[in-house]
């Protein structure tokens, strides 16, 4: 497979990423509340949070350069003494529950929209090879702003699959109306059975994505956290550590998103070669949450 010829990387991305688009919409999604900041209002209120605990007296604008470099780190990196080291005292750690963020309270830059509709519409392109205006950059574009900038009834967080799905059916009839019903029925279907497929493969009676009754042994911790250090450092991703590869669904998941990842490399499409950023941020934030669950968990 090294020596292929970039078209057939290309193809083997695409179907891969195709038959994964549920899962990586979801994660790549949720994704960009590990990078948000506070908005103004958001801001503003843990300012007075702070002051009422107090633990801040100096100025907003001051505090404003605290929370900016606090939030700069990824969320999974985020500990409470990195923002008590500017404080006079700790924070509380039931005042500290405020600086939690979701899509009602968070700052999520343009850019980081538009380059995932981007992705999402390049990859609804060539895998479901169509150029319907359902999937078009714009359709995408305000189907993700409707996702973060959610009105009262909608989910500001955790969003899964379907509520994409809703978010994007909203678009494209505000859009077009019924004009292009058929089309998207037929899209949207053919997602649902990879999301159906997906799920049925969680729920194989021979693998568990349980919590808290399935652990991972201490080789397996190992590799996630050898796996996380490369993604990091942006070096060569280590192989699961046997031959037979993982046995657990959360491993075979992570593995999966690493094949892709190794597979962006090989890629000529400038789409994919765009998104090879978020599939390794897919990969960092997959290691954090195998870690922070099973991390501190006994071998098994």
């Amino acid at each position: 497979m090294r020596n292929a010829h970039g078209p057939c990387y290309d193809h083997i991305m695409i179907r891969e990423m195709w038959g994964s688009f549920p899962r990586l919409i979801e994660q790549n999604i949720n994704g960009l509340l590990d990078r948000a900041e506070p908005n103004p209002q958001k801001a503003f209120m843990l300012y007075k949070t702070c002051q009422h605990e107090g633990a801040w007296e100096k100025d907003f604008r001051t505090f404003a350069h605290a929370l900016e470099e606090f939030f700069a780190k990824p969320r999974a990196q985020r500990r409470k003494s990195d923002f008590d080291r500017h404080l006079p005292r700790p924070l509380d750690h039931s005042a500290y529950q405020a600086f939690h963020l979701n899509f009602r309270t968070a700052y999520v830059p343009d850019k980081e929209i538009e380059d995932l509709a981007s992705w999402a519409h390049n990859l609804m392109k060539h895998g479901k090879k169509t150029e319907s205006a359902v999937i078009s950059l714009d359709v995408m574009i305000q189907t993700l702003r409707y996702i973060t900038n959610p009105p009262p009834y909608e989910k500001a967080e955790q969003i899964e699959f379907e509520d994409f799905c809703r978010a994007w059916k909203k678009t494209v009839f505000q859009s077009f109306g019924a004009r292009y019903d058929a089309e998207f029925d037929e899209i949207l279907g053919e997602l649902r059975t990879i999301d159906s497929e997906l799920r049925e493969q969680v729920t194989n009676p021979g693998f568990t994505t349980s919590f808290p009754t399935l652990f991972l042994s201490e080789k397996e911790i190992e590799w996630v956290s050898a796996v996380r250090e490369a993604a990091e450092t942006l070096t060569t991703l280590p192989d699961y550590p046997s031959p037979q590869g993982p046995q657990k669904q959360v491993l075979l998941d992570l593995q999966r998103v690493i094949r892709l990842y190794g597979i962006s490399y090989g890629t000529r499409l400038p789409e994919l070669m765009r998104h090879r950023e978020s599939v390794r941020m897919t990969i960092l934030d997959r290691c954090a949450k195998l870690l922070d669950v099973y991390g501190d968990s006994e071998a098994a």
